[in-house]
């Protein structure tokens, strides 16, 4: 995935889920980390209302939805990355 950070100005950087597993108290860890043009270890502790929230997301936008399950089975995307 490409991933972009507002204090790195306009780098952009390349990176992948490594963990993602509950931990104590109802958090769920989410780890990335990246590999080009930087190492970095990116961790996100997410709670059941950041769970809900990314569902009703995709709940309330289904052409959304059909677009992130159509991309889980693209064999290689080979197009540009637009400016996020």
């Amino acid at each position: 995935m490409k991933v972009r950070s507002t204090g790195l100005g306009n780098m952009e950087m390349t990176a992948g889920f490594t963990r993602i597993e509950p931990v104590e108290n109802g958090f769920i860890i989410m780890e990335m980390h990246s590999s080009a043009p930087m190492a970095f270890r990116i961790r996100a502790a997410l709670t059941g209302a950041d769970l809900r929230h990314l569902m009703g997301i995709m709940l309330k936008n289904p052409l959304l939805t059909l677009k992130i399950l159509g991309s889980m089975f693209e064999r290689k995307n080979a197009k540009p990355v637009p400016k996020f």
